[in-house]
């Protein structure tokens, strides 16, 4: 029994060095467009179901269920009362439609029942009593629906206040124009001369039907790519967007099939009928969100294909390494800088390093916090000297990324052991100040280890 446990597991052992070596060892610039347009999606596909495996995206889209019961009537009745305003509001319903249909039947029963919960609100009592109200649940919706989003982008700062109020009210105003416009435009070409010139044609009726099918896919996939590269607090690539957008519509479609054909039947089986379509609507809701997140966790392996080989989470090295890295990030930064040469990015400097990407962002982004780097608007970000680094030393910098967030533990307790470790530090600093406080970054002051004392 135990000799065939190991067999077991020396054969998945080998699997998966095989399946590494496959994704993750080869020179994907040298392969053919297919392969290696293969092997990219596999890396995609291998990173995605990661994530998933880790649980963080399924704990965020049910987080966000809950956000979308609290905030998505509010969202609704503002931007109802804007196509109100505009004598538009029945554009409403194509929308909640398409986003309705996996449920099936249902989605014409829903449908109606939001559209007259919404209809009944009067816009003038809106605009007097409850705007505040209406928009501090839709930008608190937004903010936490901003939150998930730059998990998976790994941006680790939303947006300020500010911004949040110009930009997520610029959303919910122009949103529904837009969708005014693409119906009317939908209307105007979807009339008789067209029909009737294109069905003259000998494959009219072909065409009729293909535009038909792809048309919808094309504007969701449209739809979702305007969410990834909006909500993110970062630059997304429109491309990556719209690739991810249509996974995610494609996704959706399969959804709707499956959800009409076997949970909505079951439900209706069930002699707790009221209580299975609640139940049926909250899971429709978190599959939704689940979806909506794979689809910009696409979008971000993407655009960044380094990031496929990478687990999320928090790093395991040490104090010491972490230091040693921190250091070595911003020589290569000011020496790069001293030289003429070009910037590199996060990726870059990575590859030059052959650091974790992860910690390689954790060392950018202490080295930002102290002031010593900032990054350009080149996208990805390229990362320069702040401050004269004739006059940086080695001493400094390390003696600034090790207090930058001291702030934010602070003792009040003074017992003799803390006395004696903080006699220590002290000290220490003092000899390794003493001892190499006027090592600069320069490449060319390296020395033995016994000069070391002497160096400038």
């Amino acid at each position: 029994m135990s000799l065939s446990i190991t067999s077991l597991r020396n054969l998945l052992a080998r699997v998966k060095a095989s399946v590494n070596g496959y994704l993750w060892q080869q020179d994907s610039a040298r392969l053919p467009l297919r392969k290696r347009t293969a092997i990219r999606s596999c890396q995609i596909f291998v990173a995605v179901v990661r994530d998933l495996l880790q649980g963080q995206l399924s704990l965020r889209a049910m987080s966000l269920v809950f956000t979308t019961v609290i905030g998505f009537f509010p969202l609704l009745a503002l931007s109802f009362a804007i196509l109100k305003g505009l004598g538009v509001h029945n554009a409403l319903e194509p929308t909640l439609l398409t986003l309705l249909q996996p449920l099936g039947d249902d989605a014409n029963t829903y449908t109606a029942d939001i559209l007259s919960y919404v209809d009944a609100i009067q816009v003038e009592l809106i605009g007097i009593t409850s705007v505040g109200l209406l928009l501090y649940f839709v930008l608190d919706m937004m903010r936490k629906i901003e939150g998930s989003f730059n998990y998976i982008w790994s941006v680790r700062q939303g947006r300020s206040w500010a911004s949040r109020v110009s930009e997520y009210l610029f959303a919910v105003i122009v949103s529904p124009l837009l969708l005014f416009l693409s119906i009317t435009i939908t209307s105007s070409v979807n009339t008789t001369f067209f029909s009737s010139l294109l069905e003259s044609l000998s494959y009219g009726m072909f065409i009729i039907e293909f535009v038909a099918f792809i048309a919808p896919i094309f504007l969701m996939s449209l739809a979702f790519a305007f969410a990834y590269s909006f909500l993110p607090n970062t630059r997304v690539q429109f491309g990556s967007a719209f690739i991810g957008g249509l996974v995610t519509t494609v996704i959706w479609k399969l959804m709707g099939s499956v959800f009409q054909d076997f949970f909505i039947a079951s439900a209706r089986e069930s002699i707790y009928l009221a209580f299975a379509s609640v139940v049926a609507v909250m899971f429709f809701v978190y599959i939704g969100w689940l979806v909506a997140l794979i689809g910009s966790s696409i979008a971000y392996y993407h655009q960044y294909p380094s990031k496929t080989r990478i687990v999320r989470g928090a790093s395991n090295l040490s104090i010491a390494q972490t230091e040693e890295l921190g250091l070595s990030v911003a020589a290569v930064i000011i020496n790069r800088f001293n030289e003429g040469t070009a910037p590199l990015s996060e990726t870059e400097l990575a590859e030059t390093l052959s650091g974790h990407p992860i910690v390689i962002e954790d060392s950018l982004l202490a080295l930002e916090k102290i002031g010593l780097i900032s990054r350009t608007a080149d996208q990805p970000p390229r990362y320069l000297p702040t401050r004269s680094v004739a006059s940086s030393t080695l001493f400094d910098v390390w003696k600034a990324l090790r207090s930058y967030n001291t702030d934010t533990l602070q003792s009040t307790s003074t017992t003799s052991d803390q006395l004696l470790v903080k006699d220590f530090y002290e000290r220490l600093d003092e000899t390794i100040q003493k001892e190499l406080g006027n090592k600069t970054f320069s490449a060319s002051s390296a020395q033995p280890a016994d000069s070391v004392g002497e160096i400038k």
